[in-house]
């Protein structure tokens, strides 16, 4: 498996995600665009082999990388 670390920004979209928070929703509270959301979203489940954004949830969680 790469690299399992997360960005602090990375975090911060993690955890909105976990809260079930939608992408507009993330982009509005950021300040950033849909792309950037998505991005971090589909570079993140890359990295932890997830399917959806509920198995990249559910696998940082696993790891304690959000609470």
């Amino acid at each position: 498996m790469s690299d399992l670390r997360v960005t602090p920004r990375e975090k911060e979209v993690l955890v909105h995600l976990s809260n079930g928070k939608t992408t507009d929703l993330i982009c509005e509270i950021l300040g950033i665009r849909a792309n950037t959301v998505n991005t971090y979203k589909r570079e993140m489940m890359d990295r932890f082999g997830a399917a959806n954004v509920t198995s990249l949830v559910a696998a940082a969680l696993r790891r304690g990388i959000i609470q």
